[in-house]
């Protein structure tokens, strides 16, 4: 029992030497997902362990932490802005805390390939500096799903605003492939080509194609199959916000798209699941009783 405390004791020793470490406090990056498809949101988590016996103060200016972000061949990306990383916050001992930030407007990894991000946390009280063990991502690209891409829209004027040309936007349907899983993705796009918006939508089956339908508000409605028998449903807007994301499972008959005789468009067949990330939220269960 000595023994196997003794190497129990050791690992745990040999674990925290691979942290960076100054003066009891330890600060990690870490990263929810490792692929990525270009103009994505990167979530970045910082991670910050305070056990250093006193009070520490973080983000008081944008020079707390510095970010670096390299290519193939450790080719440093461009940097497209400032990411704005202010925001004070303090570790009592004892205490962890974690501050996410979005690297994807602000460093040129559009291209697929490879990247590394590392850190630097410079802890102002003591004049000293944490090097984060760096972290590793992969940006690949999506495959426009046929009749599913660059879908045209126009956006209503502003209120008060002259009835002039509409700006246009454009919907599309990525297929990304992944290891172990396909995800679908949708993108929104201005006339010019710019990416306003793109993000994952569901997983997807490599058996079936998701249907798609524009409505009288412009709005996208996909449906697809992203499970042996379960569906997703998902409405998006004209700015790329969600509208709605529900659950449908196959039962006597298929899910599909219909449009009533108003024009709205809905899932007809199959039979709906309430579930916990549906947008709206559901409500309580004794409120749908």
């Amino acid at each position: 029992m000595k023994t196997f405390g003794l190497l129990a004791a050791l690992a745990v020793l040999a674990a925290s030497s691979s942290q960076a470490q100054v003066n009891g406090v330890t600060a990690e990056l870490l990263l929810d997902q490792n692929q990525f498809i270009s103009c994505e949101d990167v979530p970045l988590n910082v991670r910050v362990l305070n056990r250093s016996g006193q009070e520490i103060t973080l983000g008081t200016d944008n020079d707390w932490i510095a970010v670096t972000i390299t290519g193939e061949n450790n080719a440093p990306c461009a940097k497209l802005g400032n990411m704005p990383v202010r925001g004070e916050f303090s570790l009592q001992s004892g205490e962890m805390g974690t501050r996410t930030l979005n690297p994807a407007p602000y460093f040129d990894f559009q291209q697929p390939g490879r990247y590394r991000v590392s850190a630097r946390i410079r802890l102002a009280q003591w004049q000293q500096e944490i090097g984060c063990k760096p972290v590793y991502f992969n940006v690949g690209s999506g495959v426009a799903l046929p009749n599913l891409a660059n879908l045209q829209i126009g956006l209503p004027p502003a209120p008060g605003a002259a009835n002039g040309a509409p700006e246009v936007r454009r919907y599309s349907l990525l297929k990304v492939s992944y290891v172990k899983e396909i995800k679908l993705y949708f993108r929104l796009t201005d006339s010019a080509g710019k990416i306003l918006r793109v993000f994952p939508l569901t997983r997807m089956t490599s058996f079936t194609d998701p249907e798609a339908q524009i409505d009288r508000y412009n709005n996208l409605h996909v449906l697809s199959q992203n499970g042996a028998r379960s569906f997703a449903y998902c409405v998006l807007n004209p700015e790329g916000q969600w509208v709605t994301r529900q659950t449908y499972m196959y039962s006597d008959t298929r899910p599909i798209l219909r449009l009533d005789t108003e024009g709205k468009i809905f899932v007809a067949n199959g039979a709906r699941r309430i579930s916990a990330d549906d947008f709206p939220p559901p409500a309580p269960e004794s409120a749908r009783q």
